[in-house]
């Protein structure tokens, strides 16, 4: 008998509810908890790191005695990474499934089409894995992010050169053509323009491009002392191998993504040494809160249980997760919720702050949580090392990017 992914998937997060939650009474109603990420498909990796988050916070929080006394049910869906079926998905969950409530997927364009989906519905959904600008300008109220706007977030690589002796003056900038790389793109512009970096080559690739080698000869041609890169994972591995093939060595190559997830040094090894990559969280940050402790209690946890370390995506999405929990908490809401109570979830989420492992979240009216700080961190001897900003610090910056025949 042929049985799909997605229902081995399901069946896999019954059993753990069931392990979780066996010494649960059988009047203890669960949250019915549904997501629809992308687990095949350009994203499956990334969102696989999501559904691994999201079962670490189900399982943390049910060995505390839950919700307001009920434990934690997920439900998970693959959308293939296909926007379309990410909003389809969104459907059967609230109107099949009768979730109670809704977590967000991975990917700026399938959070996109499953957001509005949880908007018509009147459901929250909290996006730890998406940031694309676009998302907080539709006028939605439902909609929430603990990741900064995609602009924002390479803010920090392009600010730490600042500290850098000599100090960069040129810049290229390519990226895919995709929601959150193309606007990541733009927010490295901006920031080189406010700090006096020229930027003499910008281009955007389709999310399909195979000629890397072509591309990087001709930013070659040009010198610049900077590579800024908008990036997913693929797209990252695949410009560091380019690099290396034609023997290119900026001063300093930053992503927008890809380098903080942890089969980009695992592959590429001693070649990823130098990198650069915007993140929103490390383990190091001073941050404390509820359920997890401290940022470096949540590091232990989660390293623990996966036997690696977490992505800042990973953490944003837990840090999601746990937003809207304390929020239940504090209204004390028990299931199944009513459209009243999910009214004023949102409510909560909008009007409070939340502090936590991954930081003080506190989501603005459009959805965008203002109090993350532009943190860049760099690979030094294959781990990743937080170097912006200056004050948390664990290493100084490496620069320039040594050069690949003298490594």
């Amino acid at each position: 008998m042929m049985v799909n992914r997605r229902t081995v998937l399901i069946v896999l997060v019954v059993f753990s509810l069931l392990a979780a939650t066996a010494s649960w009474s059988a009047a203890a109603e669960p949250f019915r908890v549904g997501v629809a990420v992308s687990l095949t498909g350009a994203f499956g990796k990334e969102g696989t790191m999501v559904q691994d988050a999201y079962i670490l916070w189900m399982e943390t929080v049910n060995a505390r005695g839950g919700i307001n006394g009920h434990p934690v049910e997920l439900t998970f869906y693959d959308d293939k990474s296909d926007p379309a079926t990410s909003a389809k998905l969104i459907d059967r969950l609230v109107i099949g499934d009768k979730v109670d409530l809704l977590l967000g997927g991975f990917g700026s364009s399938l959070v996109f089409a499953a957001s509005a989906a949880a908007e018509r519905h009147g459901y929250p959904l909290i996006s730890g894995a998406a940031s694309s600008n676009r998302l907080f300008e539709r006028g939605f109220k439902y909609y929430f992010s603990t990741l900064g706007k995609a602009t924002e977030e390479v803010r920090g690589c392009v600010e730490m050169f600042t500290a850098v002796t000599p100090k960069p003056k040129t810049a290229a900038i390519i990226g895919a053509d995709i929601l959150f790389t193309s606007l990541a793109c733009e927010g490295y512009r901006e920031y080189a323009g406010r700090h006096g970096i020229e930027v003499i080559h910008y281009e955007l690739f389709p999310m399909a491009f195979q000629e890397y080698n072509s591309l990087l000869h001709k930013v070659k041609g040009k010198d610049p002392d900077l590579l800024l890169v908008g990036s997913h994972l693929l797209v990252a591995m695949r410009v560091m191998k380019a690099l290396k093939e034609i023997d290119y060595s900026p001063k300093a190559v930053a992503f927008s993504y890809g380098p903080t997830v942890p089969r980009f040094a695992e592959e590429l090894k001693g070649d990823a040494e130098f990198v650069i990559a915007a993140s929103e969280w490390a383990p190091n940050l001073p941050f404390e809160g509820a359920v997890f402790g401290s940022a470096a209690d949540f590091n232990r946890t989660f390293s623990d249980r996966f036997q690696r370390r977490p992505d800042f995506v990973e953490a944003a999405a837990v840090g999601g997760a746990l937003a809207q929990q304390l929020a239940i908490e504090r209204l004390g809401l028990k299931p199944p919720l009513s459209g009243a109570d999910r009214a004023a979830i949102r409510d909560k989420l909008v009007s409070d702050t939340f502090p936590t492992f991954y930081g003080v979240i506190d989501f603005a009216p459009d959805g965008a949580n203002v109090a993350q700080p532009p943190v860049a961190v760099q690979i030094q001897d294959g781990a990743l090392k937080t170097v912006y900003p200056l004050e948390y610090a664990e290493s100084e910056i490496r620069y320039p990017f040594q050069a690949w025949k003298q490594r």
